[in-house]
């Protein structure tokens, strides 16, 4: 099911400084989106908890406790901008967006029922990723 190899994204760092730092960024921006998708619909289901776990662990070989993943949704739930989603988007190239925004679809199907809140905040994600209709269904373009 993982849409990147973990040793693709390790060989980043490998690679240089910037690269490591376009990793960390990656690491922010989908823990950053995947925590406030939990808490969106205003309850955080343990299915999400989950996902979000093993989305982190597969993408950036770290792990998260649920609590630390339940703490963050709460946070994340009080912020009403996506300004921050923006800014860390702007410097990832467009695969390592989509892949993000393929994660969040993996978490807001994760509890079997997806609310409009969690389309609306979908939307608003891949506007402020700057990704197309085409590049949020997941359609590879040549």
């Amino acid at each position: 099911m993982a849409l990147v190899d973990l040793e693709s994204l390790k060989s980043l760092v490998c690679k240089g400084s910037s690269a490591a730092d376009e990793l960390e960024t990656f690491k922010k921006l989908l823990f950053t989106v995947l925590t406030k998708a939990a808490r969106v619909d205003l309850q955080t289901d343990d299915s999400e908890v989950s996902t979000i776990q093993s989305i982190m662990s597969e993408y950036t070989g770290e792990s998260y406790s649920a609590g630390d993943i339940r703490a963050e949704a709460i946070g994340q739930a009080q912020e009403d901008s996506l300004r921050p989603v923006s800014k860390l988007a702007a410097s990832l190239p467009e695969n390592l967006r989509v892949l993000a925004i393929s994660a969040l679809i993996d978490v807001m199907r994760a509890d079997e029922r997806v609310s409009y809140a969690e389309i609306d905040y979908f939307n608003a994600v891949a506007a402020a990723m700057r990704l197309s209709f085409a590049d949020a269904a997941g359609l590879v373009k040549d």
